[in-house]
């Protein structure tokens, strides 16, 4: 499972939160954000489209629970 982590606060979305990937493809994820269905640009980490924060980082849930 792969969660995206914001690591540029914008548009009321606070350092530190977790989105659940929902689906990707070669260059973007899809997460759900502020109720609408938004890609994200897997090289910039931003909303595909958007020139201003948030932006998000990329982390996979199954390598950190691995020992």
């Amino acid at each position: 499972m792969t969660e995206l982590v914001c690591t540029e606060p914008g548009l009321g979305i606070e350092l530190g939160t977790a989105f659940q990937v929902l689906s990707e493809n070669g260059s973007e994820w899809e997460i759900l954000l502020g109720n609408e269905y938004r890609r994200i640009n897997k090289r910039s980490g931003r909303v595909t489209g958007w020139k201003t924060p948030p932006k998000f980082e990329c982390k996979d849930i199954q390598k950190q629970n691995v020992k």
